[in-house]
């Protein structure tokens, strides 16, 4: 079963506003499995020589003039090791896996396109991918980084993975009032995309967990600016044959809303260490404020969802309305690694 590996890294930057950094993957969530043993390894799919994926590096701005903000300058890391690039291909270390993506004409955002198989660099197991950029407004300048996840594990029985994909060329994004987006649910075996005996049904997080989607049995689900504020989340379950084979989640954003939900985390860089000696807890206390401005746009109380990659709920007061929500280092035992945290106002 695939699970959605986008780590979203949320910062309140008292000086310049609020930022919210995501990586995006039009593709779906990207993973490598390998067949054989690490010592002789017969064969990787999906094959990124082939299929030369990008992750986009989305960044919005609570201000109205901004909406999507444009980096200064980019930075990017492979397990925690700088890549260093020279005419836009990667170098050193990591000679010819990896190249560059900038802005140009519709295609809004910096990235980092693969291209070629990192299982093997990776040492057979999980990749991370580390975007920093450096954002202005003014004279004032500061960083912003997000992180993504590419699972790399041996494969197994039918290796049957599900992810959702961009249905379109807007990478999970409404940038326009009145705008849409399309997610598109594809599955695979071994590699393959299959494409006979499938149904779908689609889900949305909504203020209290997951909904069904009335209706939403196509392999495609349109996401009209009218249906999320600000940010919203969808999970797909495809069958095949009758049998459940996988799912994923996806997220979608929405710049152009006039409303923002100002996370206010402390400590600010949400970080939970495992170590018992090391920062144990974060603290949510949000406030919904008008884009633009850190002025209270609303006065209400919020939904706080915790989950697992998985979508699994991790905490059973979530239809309960509260002004602030504390993550924990239990939750992130419970969850095995990352938290995601789903802030929903009630008004």
């Amino acid at each position: 079963m695939s699970v959605a590996s986008t780590s979203r890294t949320i910062k309140f930057i008292s000086k310049a506003g609020t930022y919210t950094a995501a990586i995006m993957s039009p593709s779906g969530d990207l993973y490598q499995d390998y067949e054989g043993t690490t010592n002789d390894v017969t064969a990787i799919y999906p094959n990124f020589e082939t299929l030369k994926p990008i992750l986009y590096f989305v960044c919005t701005s609570s201000r109205v003039a901004e909406g999507v903000a444009n980096p200064d300058g980019m930075e990017y890391y492979f397990n925690g090791t700088k890549i260093t690039f020279s005419g836009g291909v990667s170098t050193g270390t990591f000679a010819g896996y990896f190249k560059t993506v900038a802005p140009s004409g519709d295609q809004l955002y910096y990235g980092l396109q693969i291209v070629k198989n990192i299982a093997a660099l990776a040492g057979y197991a999980p990749a991370v991918i580390k975007m920093v950029a450096t954002v202005s407004y003014g004279t004032q300048s500061d960083t912003i980084q997000a992180s993504y996840t590419i699972p790399i594990q041996q494969a197994t029985g039918s290796s049957y993975r599900v992810t959702i994909a961009a249905g379109d060329t807007k990478n999970f994004v409404i940038n326009t009032k009145g705008g849409s987006c399309i997610l598109k649910a594809m599955a695979y075996q071994s590699g393959n995309a299959l494409s006979k005996d499938l149904t779908y049904v689609w889900e949305k997080m909504g203020a209290t967990g997951w909904e069904t989607i009335t209706g939403a049995t196509a392999q495609t689900l349109t996401i009209r600016a009218d249906d999320i504020n600000t940010y919203g989340e969808y999970r797909v379950h495809v069958s095949r044959a009758g049998a459940e084979i996988g799912s994923d989640i996806q997220s979608v954003m929405d710049t152009s809303d006039p409303y923002d939900i100002d996370p206010h985390p402390s400590p600010e860089d949400e970080a939970i260490t495992e170590d018992t000696t090391g920062n144990g807890q974060v603290t949510y206390t949000p406030v919904v404020v008008t884009r633009g401005t850190s002025t209270k746009a609303l006065d209400t109380q919020f939904y706080f969802v915790l989950k697992d990659a998985a979508g699994v709920y991790l905490n059973s007061d979530r239809t309960t309305p509260k002004s602030s929500q504390t993550v924990t280092r239990a939750h992130c035992v419970q969850a095995g690694g990352d938290v995601s945290v789903t802030i929903t106002s009630v008004l």
